[in-house]
């Protein structure tokens, strides 16, 4: 029996990665350290505790707040947010149509959206993930890889042709 052979598995692990901290970091030399989830963050600094959504992020870059490489940071981790809500949607949809047909597909968008949030960390803290403006540890990033990984495996193109006959046919485990 596979770990995904109910439905409704990937998208309880998708919605797994929004509870998740995917990256904690410290900025400068301990100036403040911080735990960011895909949709938020929490962040302890010299100047205060702080709550910023990604909505709060973008507004701090469109008011030129947030200049460089950190707009730049911000808009790559919206943007894998973004991906993830996108994933998260689809495979609600393939789960309402009853259908494993292109389950590839928001298993790529997981995936890809990891690979967004690793390029997040790398601009703001260097492809070492260290550097002046502090250094970041991706620990739920990998997580993400591997959701999006088990997602795609569930239904790659080709698998129904190789069980022959009538369970060919059918979408689903039963």
């Amino acid at each position: 029996m596979n770990l995904l052979s109910d439905r409704r598995i990937p998208l309880l692990l998708v919605l797994l990665l929004f509870l998740v901290p995917l990256n904690i970091y410290v900025i400068g030399e301990w100036i403040g350290t911080g735990v960011q989830w895909a949709l938020f963050r929490y962040q302890d600094t010299v100047y205060g505790t702080s709550l910023i959504t990604l909505m709060r992020d973008y507004e701090f870059i469109a008011y030129g707040v947030l200049t460089g490489k950190t707009a730049i940071s911000i808009l790559l981790w919206i943007g894998g947010a973004v991906l993830l809500i996108i994933a998260f949607i689809a495979l609600a949809a393939l789960i309402a149509e009853k259908t494993d047909e292109k389950m590839h597909i928001p298993g790529l968008l997981v995936i890809a959206s990891g690979i967004l949030f690793l390029a997040s960390c790398m601009v703001q803290y260097g492809p070492f993930l260290s550097g002046p403006a502090g250094f970041t540890v991706p620990i739920g990033i990998p997580l993400v890889w591997a959701v999006g990984w088990l997602i795609f495996i569930k239904d790659t193109p080709g698998q129904h042709e190789d069980k022959g006959g009538e369970e060919a046919d059918r979408p689903f485990d039963e």
